[in-house]
């Protein structure tokens, strides 16, 4: 068989185009199921920190800080999202017509509304399923770190 034959016989012959198609799709569909499972843990992921931050101002609202001191608050908050206490950041404060104060035990001044707050955020770096750092290897393209930090927070007025 002369290499022209040939080459007409592969012209014409359109058997394994599905094949080829798929073969270069697929790494696209791949990364579209791997970025889907990242995203769904990091959405999962900041919604429980998101409700156990709105659980610890509800029990704020229950227990009523006498203070600024929030260290109780902040071992709920811990608990609840399943964290340290070193992710958990819980303030305690004080408004006088909106402007936030120094002290939560100042008294505003005279004809000024004072609201009482309590601010909880639980922030953690969550790992990612997949090494997107290949593509900034390879490509030169950053797309994620190898992990993400998730926050959720909560604010309520007890005052």
């Amino acid at each position: 068989m002369n290499i022209l034959k040939l080459a007409r016989l592969l012209k014409a012959d359109r058997k394994g185009f599905g094949a080829m198609e798929l073969g270069l799709s697929l790494p696209v569909l791949m990364l579209l199921g791997l970025g889907t499972v990242d995203a769904s843990n990091l959405i999962a992921a900041k919604m429980d920190f998101e409700a156990a931050a709105q659980r610890t101002t509800d029990y704020a609202l229950a227990k009523r800080p006498n203070g600024s001191n929030g260290a109780y608050l902040r071992a709920e908050a811990a608990n609840a999202a399943g964290v340290s206490e070193q992710d958990v950041t819980v303030q305690i404060f004080l408004e006088c017509n909106g402007v936030k104060q120094d002290n939560f035990n100042t008294l505003c001044p005279s004809g000024e509304v004072p609201t009482r707050f309590v601010s909880v955020e639980i922030s953690k770096p969550v790992a990612t399923e997949f090494d997107w750092s290949f593509f900034d290897r390879v490509l030169g393209v950053k797309a994620f770190d190898s992990a993400v930090t998730v926050t959720g927070d909560s604010l309520v007025r007890f005052q």
